[in-house]
């Protein structure tokens, strides 16, 4: 299949939806039948006729090319007045009429909006509590006195005015909340009143549904302890512990329901199935390699000790070169057991070891490997520590014969390779949420120590730090990114740097952004990278939503990427960056954004430069860029 209709096919089945979507159907009638041709409004001038025809059960008759219902007229009416106040207009008046043209009948609604209420807030009822303060409870509810009415403001923040007493202490607290309208005066008064009972403490703890060992790490996870003032949010950051640890499908936290000031909470907990069987697959699109990915793997939870889960994973995939220059297959097989608590809680340990046969064009490597690795919080779940040891020995096939036999020895192609290493990360995570982030950072510091003493024949220090950034704009995210990576020392083969790919500089294809040879291999050109030991990237993109399909959200982003990879340090240059500019469409699905992007290159195109003469690049793959 050409390029041009790979290109065809992927961006038809990504926007087919979209415009599917955007085409109602025509309505169908009987001829001589009266059928609903339009729903029109007058005199709204605050509200806009999208906000007022969604929901309406004549929408629903139009599409459908039925009549209109005089009943159905006379309650959407009422819908639309209960539109109108719920945003504050209380002396609101909407009347209907109906005009016919042959068959054709408009519905036609004349709405007189009045004045928009303001708020004023009561509150009464609440202690005098240096720990809640009248203020505090207000704080929740974000109508300013004297701004515009918003019911479903109001209504949204019932839960919180409620949880901010019970954060307090008043396990017990009631509120009653009501609106009430001052047609003279044009304000609709929020009165709360609030009923709140002694001021409570955590009493006696009960764990059912598991013991020994699991029980020991429920414990560790109770985010409150007996004697602790009564916390609703305490009780919130339990239940998600818990499911973090991975091992139970239903988590209940349940204080009992007494009158007493000591308040006993049971914690029951179900575990989840022990044994899980993994299949999957996908594929990937870009400019350098189509691409066809599978995934099998088996858990046991719970084996050999109750902490404990072990798994073997097999990732096999195979890639097909697109200028014609081979394939390659890719294999990774991998036995880990982690251990849950390792020394001390959230703490976790893992022991790994696998083979490796890994096709790309400048070579093949293949070969076994072996890790340690140990992740712990540092005080908060925000701020984590990783540290680990690795070793792993390579031997090397199918080097590309643009790779000459000096470019093979200092690269170290010409023998094989045993690499030792001690890595480090130190992250911290701000995110409101690691998958669909719309506000927060995530800022990360890698270092590797190549080293004898780790067993390995190559002695070298590798740094990679990164930031991320999200900011919302509107119903938008703008999320930013900058990472690089340097190497000091000796340079092994396959720990070089490169970029390029759906997940890196989107204006080049995988790799495709590295140092690189150029020649020709049975009379045909080509450009076979084999990585530096500097690397830049910096990407600016807006994700910005569109409309959701069948509960499947459906988003656009446009982005910036630039970054270099060369082959000594002082040669990167942070002011002459590749850059690239591009746009691209996202389904977010259950399994993660599937995305499609396209970009175009904006300099650096020239014959000396990496994919020479290279302008467009497109990637379809799933999950975010960063």
């Amino acid at each position: 299949m050409s390029r041009h209709a790979w290109f065809v096919f992927v961006f038809g089945w990504l926007v087919g939806p979209v415009v599917a979507c955007s085409h109602a159907r025509t309505p169908v009638h009987r001829p001589g039948g009266e059928f609903l041709e339009s729903i029109r409004f007058e005199g709204n001038q605050q509200l806009g006729r999208g906000e007022l025809v969604t929901g309406l059960a004549l929408h629903r008759t139009q599409r459908r090319g039925r009549a209109p219902d005089p009943y159905l007229v006379q309650v959407d009416a009422d819908r639309i007045r209960g539109e109108y106040l719920r945003k504050g207009y209380l002396d609101v008046d909407v009347r209907s009429r109906v005009e016919r043209a042959g068959d054709a009948a408009t519905v036609i609604y004349s709405v007189e909006e009045g004045v928009r209420a303001t708020t004023r807030v009561v509150i009464t009822g609440i202690p005098d509590d240096p720990q809640l303060p009248v203020s505090k409870v207000r704080a929740e509810l974000p109508l300013r006195d004297g701004a515009w009415f918003d019911y479903a403001v109001y209504d949204a923040a019932k839960q919180r005015l409620r949880t901010v007493v019970e954060d307090a202490g008043y396990a017990h607290g009631k509120l009653e909340a009501t609106v009430s309208a001052d047609r003279a005066n044009h304000e609709a008064i929020i009165r709360l009143h609030y009923t709140l009972g002694p001021k409570c403490t955590f009493g006696p703890v009960e764990i059912t549904g598991v013991q020994g060992e699991l029980a020991d790490a429920v414990r560790g996870r109770l985010q409150f302890a007996p004697g602790d003032r009564y916390s609703i949010s305490a009780i919130t950051a339990t239940r998600n512990a818990l499911y973090g640890l991975g091992r139970f499908s239903t988590v209940q936290v349940r204080p009992t329901e007494t009158a007493s000031p000591v308040v006993a909470v049971e914690v029951a907990v179900t575990e989840s199935a022990r044994h899980e069987v993994k299949l999957g697959g996908g594929v990937g699109v870009d400019p350098t390699a189509y691409e066809i990915r599978g995934r099998a793997g088996y858990t046991v939870v719970g084996w050999p000790f109750p902490l404990d889960t072990a798994s073997i994973e097999l990732q096999p995939a195979y890639a097909v070169l697109r200028a014609g220059n081979g394939r390659e297959p890719r294999i990774r097989a991998i036995a880990r057991l982690e251990r849950q608590d390792l020394f001390w809680t959230y703490a976790k340990g893992a022991v790994e070891g696998g083979w490796n046969y890994l096709t790309i064009e400048a070579y093949t490597s293949y070969g076994p490997r072996a890790r340690l690795g140990f992740s712990t919080p540092l005080g908060t779940p925000k701020l984590q520590a990783r540290i680990g040891w690795a070793i792993e020995h390579l031997d090397f096939r199918g080097i590309s014969p643009l790779i000459d036999p000096a470019l093979q020895r200092k690269l170290g192609l010409d023998h094989p390779q045993r690499i030792g290493s001690y890595q480090q990360s130190l992250i911290v995570d701000l995110r409101d949420n690691p998958i669909e982030t719309r506000i927060g950072a995530y800022a990360e510091l890698r270092a590797i120590e190549g080293t004898r003493y780790a067993g390995g024949a190559y002695r070298y220090l590798e740094l990679v730090p990164e930031l991320r950034g999200f900011v919302p704009l509107g119903t938008a995210t703008l999320a930013g990114r900058l990472r690089t990576g340097v190497f000091y020392g000796d340079v092994p083969a396959t720990e070089r740097l490169f970029s390029g790919g759906a997940s890196n500089h989107r204006g080049f294809g995988e790799r495709q952004l590295s140092p690189s040879v150029t020649g020709e291999i049975e009379g045909s050109g080509r450009t076979v990278p084999y990585g530096g030991t500097a690397m830049l990237e910096a990407s600016l993109e807006a994700r910005i939503p569109i409309t959701t399909w069948r509960k499947i959200g459906i988003g656009a982003v446009t982005f910036l990427d630039g970054g270099d990879v060369t082959e000594q340090r002082n040669q990167l240059d942070p002011l002459d960056l590749h850059w690239a500019v591009g746009a691209g469409l996202r389904l977010l699905t259950v399994v993660g954004p599937v995305r499609f992007d396209v970009a175009y290159r904006l300099n650096r195109t020239g014959p000396t430069e990496p994919a020479p003469g290279s302008h467009f690049a497109f990637h379809l793959t799933v999950g975010e860029a960063f």
